[in-house]
């Protein structure tokens, strides 16, 4: 049970329950037991001072009106109540209850009097054996020193007592049980909510990934958990279908050039062929084979971005270096086709991040704008470093794209249809965008049909490693 919600929550209700049960019964306990000895107190103190409005003086002498006391209860022998009265430490009168017995009145460790600062009250056992309340009364008139002792049995006050605390040790314990089941029985309910939501959730698998959670039908303590786990299974969900899509889109890039390297080799393997016939199909099956090569190797760096393994281990790099170096494997490819390449880059900015990674990116930009520029086109390059930012923008000359491009430009294996007949894999940008997005960057197009396209890369900049030198 301590293991399980349902059995914290009804181990912590009974326990409160229990302790809150016992400590009213013992406050109850002590409070009726205060009053029904307190109604003792107050009755010997009442009987105390009848006694002591009877002390007079007549002749010189003191008497005490006995027949105003002397009837009923104390005049049966032995009946519980007694009292007895003793001027200058001599007896004076004593009820007919004592019996003439010798017994002690004042035996016992006397208390405070509530009724009387004067007065005290203590416990005894009487003639007769019985326990007995006693309250002693001292009090100096017509020159003398009086001492009142009057006494009552508590044994009728103790059988209450005693029959109250039988009543407690039954209704405790029986209320403890009934809060035990009550508590057992809410615990239950109040977690029903929570199964029949754990049994809803068991039932989406990878086939029906699309079924959500009413989040408002469910309890208001349930409704932001459903709703957190439905926004949970709509990225995985995405998730899901992008990795569905990349593998189908990598089977469709892969099954053409292995098709082409197939029926290369079934071609070649007809009939007997020249050697220039033989190199020509193992070129074709090379060239190929390079296509297939890239397309692995950038499925790999997707994969590796995917992982997060790249956002480990940042280190702080020059952003003009990184440019630079994609700037110089850019070139030869722009010297093919005739490009001018304008670079102008401001004052070295510090970028945590990954050298090789961010090469990489600006690379396939470039690549980019390289590939669908037209001939004796401009492929230009600016960085400037605004505020916490560094502003690298990549422009070029080309075919540019329409708006639906621009929407899918980025998605994996996409190419515009301008692009179709281009060498590449079309993974490309979709590698660049998410090294800019594990650099905690962002990458944005702006681009119209016949009039070239531009790439703007956003990247935080590490301010303190400018100012200390160290970038």
């Amino acid at each position: 049970m301590p293991n399980s919600i349902q059995g914290r929550l009804f181990l912590s209700i009974i326990t409160f329950t229990s302790l809150l049960f016992v400590a009213v019964g013992v406050f109850i306990y002590r409070e009726v037991n205060g009053i029904v000895i307190g109604a003792v107190d107050r009755t010997l103190h009442s009987k105390a001072q009848v006694i002591t409005g009877l002390l007079h003086e007549e002749n010189n002498t003191i008497e005490l009106e006995l027949e105003e006391v002397v009837s009923g209860e104390y005049s049966i022998p032995r009946s519980g109540h007694y009292f007895r009265v003793m001027m200058n430490g001599k007896l004076l009168a004593a009820s007919p209850s004592l019996v003439k017995d010798s017994f002690d009145l004042d035996a016992g460790a006397p208390e405070p009097a509530d009724e009387d600062p004067g007065e005290d009250v203590y416990a005894s056992v009487g003639p007769a054996g019985e326990p007995i309340r006693v309250l002693r009364h001292n009090l100096s008139a017509f020159g003398m020193t009086f001492t009142i002792f009057v006494a009552e049995s508590l044994s009728d006050s103790l059988d209450m007592i005693s029959t109250f605390r039988r009543f407690l040790l039954l209704v405790i314990p029986s209320g403890i049980v009934i809060a035990s089941l009550i508590c057992l029985w809410i615990a239950r309910q109040s977690l029903a909510p929570l199964a029949r939501f754990s049994g809803r959730i068991e039932t989406i698998t990878h086939k029906n990934l699309g079924e959500r959670i009413d989040a408002e039908s469910e309890t208001r303590e349930l409704a932001g958990l459903a709703g957190s786990f439905n926004r949970m299974l709509n990225r995985l969900q995405k998730v899901f279908e992008s990795e569905k899509r990349l593998i189908a889109d990598a089977s469709h890039e892969l099954k053409t050039p292995v098709s082409v390297i197939k029926v290369q080799c079934d071609v070649v393997l007809q009939r007997e062929r020249t050697p220039e016939e033989y190199i020509d199909a193992i070129q074709t099956i090379r060239t190929v084979s390079d296509t297939i090569s890239m397309t692995v190797r950038d499925l790999l760096s997707l994969a590796r971005l995917d992982s997060g393994v790249l956002s480990q281990g940042f280190a702080v790099v020059s952003l003009n270096a990184c440019l630079g170096r994609a700037l110089e494997m850019t070139k030869p490819f722009a010297e093919k086709r005739h490009l001018q390449v304008i670079a102008a880059l401001g004052d070295d900015v510090a970028i945590p991040g990954n050298s090789e990674s961010l090469t990489e990116a600006f690379l396939n930009i470039l690549e980019n704008g390289v590939k669908y520029n037209r001939e004796y086109g401009v492929l230009e390059l600016t960085a400037s470093g605004s505020g916490a930012h560094a502003v690298v923008s990549i422009k070029d000359t080309g075919v540019g794209m329409g708006k639906e491009d621009q929407a899918r430009i980025f998605d994996r294996f996409y190419r515009a249809d301008a692009a179709r007949n281009s060498d590449g894999t079309g993974l490309g940008l979709s590698i660049a965008k998410a090294i800019i997005d594990a650099h905690g960057g962002a990458i944005a197009l702006e681009s119209e049909p016949g009039k070239g396209t531009s790439f703007t890369v956003t990247l935080p900049v590490n301010r303190h490693m400018i100012e200390t030198g160290t970038a």
